[in-house]
């Protein structure tokens, strides 16, 4: 068996004449390439098109569909959004704290109500004198 002493003491490599030379510009050369900008790669350019257009698409889609919702809504007649209503298990007085009425929606809601109601005025005026005579007793 051979001693690491036995091996003789050869340089095996060889460098090219004047590599280290050289060494120093070809390595200043590969650094100095300058990387072309984000925005001036070619799939940036695409990638904003299709942005634009997605966003486009959104914008269009949103307006399509608030319309669209209005017009669903517009078609509910009143005895069907009713009955939905007594149905749900919503309670009425969640409901009528998120409505706010104007005097006029009063006032037009008021005249629905008593239009309504097959009882002429002499027997309307009979009921109110009761509740009054009610509420002033309790």
């Amino acid at each position: 068996m051979k001693k690491l002493e036995d091996i003789p003491k050869q340089n095996i490599f060889e460098v090219p004449e004047g590599y280290f030379d050289k060494l120093p510009s070809v390595i200043q050369a590969r650094i100095a390439k300058p990387e072309p900008a984000f925005w001036q790669l070619p799939v940036f350019k695409y990638a904003l098109s299709i942005a634009s257009l997605f966003l486009v698409g959104i914008i269009w889609w949103n307006s399509q569909t608030a319309s669209s919702f209005e017009d669903q809504l517009n078609q509910i007649q009143t005895e069907q959004l009713l009955a939905y209503i007594e149905n749900s298990e919503i309670p009425v007085e969640y409901l009528l704290d998120e409505v706010t009425l104007s005097e006029t929606d009063l006032n037009e809601l008021e005249e629905t109500i008593y239009s309504s109601i097959p009882i002429s005025e002499s027997e309307l005026d009979q009921i109110e004198e009761e509740f009054i005579y009610d509420t002033e007793n309790k």
